[in-house]
């Protein structure tokens, strides 16, 4: 199956506008987790934590499955397969780790801690420890522009099927 180009660039465009996207999600993640970690001003740590809940859930996850969705479809509709040049089964493994990353440890992690950021808040309880927070984005951001760097150098040539 190949892809006409319009239908082509239209999906290459989702791929990029959705890994850009996670990206920044990434970028703005660390930023929230670095300000919440720092010593400082506890309300503003609160704040921080608060909007991590909030915006590196479901976006992240949107995101994520967006590129996903269309870099499969362009590794299905294109001339590169899904897993007929390295560097395109290389991206395809860190986009399915790091999808399932946030949809299965990160999401249900960041919801009550989310929660325990805004009681805080409220009540002026102490706040939740979120040192752990801090390699998620490091590692996702990492990941997100080493696939990016794939994308444009295509490294390692093709892989070899069993049969040769």
């Amino acid at each position: 199956m190949r892809l006409g180009t319009r239908t082509r660039k239209l999906v290459l465009l989702l791929h990029i506008v959705s890994s850009g996207a996670w990206l920044g999600i990434d970028v703005v993640l660390g930023i929230l987790v670095f300000t919440a970690v720092l010593p400082g001003d506890a309300v503003g740590a609160a704040a921080a934590l608060s909007a991590i809940g909030a915006f590196a859930t479901w976006p992240l996850a949107v995101a994520g499955l967006l590129c996903l969705f269309s870099g499969v479809v362009l590794g299905l509709g294109s001339k590169y397969g899904l897993v007929r040049y390295w560097w395109v089964a290389v991206k395809l493994v860190l986009n399915v780790v790091l999808v399932t990353l946030v949809l299965f440890l990160l999401m249900p992690s960041l919801d009550p801690l989310a929660g325990d950021a805004r009681d805080s808040l409220t009540t002026g309880a102490a706040l939740p420890d979120v040192t752990d927070l801090a390699f998620p984005p490091v590692v996702s951001t990492t990941a997100v522009l080493v696939a990016m760097t794939l994308s444009v150098f295509k490294p390692w040539g093709r892989v070899r099927s069993a049969g040769r």
